[in-house]
């Protein structure tokens, strides 16, 4: 088997170093780092942009940890170290564990094609285990559209609906993230592991390593302290649209707490889920996952040379976690590091301006952008853009700042899209 079998994330706009660059220092002691984690978190919890749980960890002993925000905004429902949130594409490192444990169980292959399981499904005798844990697979991103994603669904019920789908490439021809290829994993798992997905992880992660606010759960299902999402909105923070997340089997389907993470993360670093799965992790001894869905997002970083490990969990998607990401493992090495300084908002808008950005665009190295009007308001994609007031706009859920470069007809041509210190450029390609 290769080194590095498993893909376990993605990121949806782009990551950079977020915060300003800062002269090396000895590494902060826990009262030290807790003061400068609660000076730099501080105007981020006061403008309602931190959402979540944070746990810090040095060798495996919990340093830190942090509670921000609101579990459920409109009822005033704080969150609290047992609060679940959706951990969305961090199931997927979770799923590849457990298809590690039935290979080194021989209950299946990574070159055995799905044929032997799901004989019905397309290319099946084409599409190995492999190439799902691989992303190659050709199986479409997004199986279930959200107008339907909205009860209950078996992974049976998921994969029958991805056998109705063409395959977006032959399996193993290129490589395209697909949540829905890991939606097919789990159903291959349930078949040659004789047991429920939810089983699966419950009898092979969850309850060996103490994760005991961790579930697969439906919509249904009463879980106490489960968060409610949300996301920037026209006119401040808004629901996220509702969703059961089981139409995401086995690539963002799982509930979980930044303190269970922390376990996980743990489990995988001490060796104790296999040297397959440790190997499979730790990319020149650091370990990142990441995830975000429907409002919801968290993610873990591992640094073996520090032995550092920053944990999050939340339910407001803005980019003031991934501000964490990059501050935090600074901080606890000593940096002084200045608290982040939002954007002052611009005046509204003219109906004509906003047309004037309206189009289709393409980051370099990253995703297409559709910046579209709605209700008066610009929005990229799905996510709301806020004018700032030097003429730009700024996208809360990425912390980007945004500027149009027009050409010479003096229409835009491009948009400059900037996180901290790194822009990427973002070339119209249509209307």
């Amino acid at each position: 088997m290769t080194d590095s079998l498993i893909t376990c994330g993605r990121t949806v706009l782009m990551i950079a170093a977020l915060a300003p660059a800062a002269s090396h220092a000895a590494p902060a002691d826990p009262k030290a780092l807790a003061s400068a984690v609660d000076a730099y978190t501080k105007p981020l919890v006061a403008a309602q942009q931190l959402s979540g749980q944070l746990v810090v960890s040095r060798h495996g002993r919990v340093v830190l940890e942090r509670s921000y925000g609101w579990s459920d905004f409109e009822l005033r429902v704080p969150v609290t170290p047992e609060t679940r949130f959706c951990i969305a594409s961090v199931t997927k490192p979770m799923t590849s564990t457990v298809a590690l444990q039935l290979i080194a169980e021989k209950k299946l292959g990574t070159r055995d094609t799905i044929k032997r399981w799901i004989p019905d499904f397309p290319s099946a005798d084409r599409m190995t285990v492999e190439h799902l844990m691989r992303h190659t697979a050709g199986v479409p991103h997004m199986i279930v559209p959200d107008s339907v994603a909205i009860r209950p669904m078996s992974a049976e019920e998921v994969v029958d609906r991805a056998k109705r789908l063409p395959l977006d490439f032959a399996p193993g021809e290129r490589s395209s993230y697909s949540t829905g290829g890991f939606s097919v994993l789990a159903r291959v798992l349930e078949l040659a592991g004789g047991r429920s997905y939810a089983t699966l992880l419950e009898e092979r992660l969850f309850r060996p390593f103490g994760m005991g606010h961790s579930s697969h759960a439906d919509s249904r299902a009463l879980l106490p302290g489960r968060a409610k999402s949300y996301v920037p909105g026209l006119h401040g923070i808004e629901n996220a649209p509702p969703r059961d997340f089981t139409s995401l089997v086995g690539g963002g389907s799982v509930t979980s707490t930044a303190r269970d993470l922390h376990r996980f993360v743990q489990a995988v670093v001490r060796d104790s889920l296999g040297s397959e799965v440790r190997r499979s992790y730790l990319r020149g001894g650091r370990l990142h996952f990441n995830g975000n869905t429907n409002g919801f997002l968290a993610w873990a970083v591992y640094d073996s040379a520090s032995g550092l490990a920053v944990v999050f969990a939340g339910n407001l998607h803005t980019g003031a976690p991934g501000l964490l990401k990059d501050a935090v493992p600074r901080l606890a090495a000593g940096e002084k590091l200045t608290p982040p300084d939002l954007p002052t908002p611009g005046p509204a808008v003219a109906a004509t301006e906003l047309r004037r950005w309206e189009g289709a665009y393409q980051i370099e190295g990253g995703p297409r952008i559709e910046l579209r009007v709605l209700d008066g308001a610009l929005y990229a994609n799905d996510w709301i853009m806020n004018p700032t007031d030097d003429g730009g706009f700024f996208s809360p859920r990425d912390y980007g700042r945004v500027k149009a470069v027009p050409g010479a007809d003096g229409a835009i041509d491009r948009l400059d899209w900037t996180i901290g210190s790194q822009t990427w450029p973002a070339r119209r390609t249509g209307n």
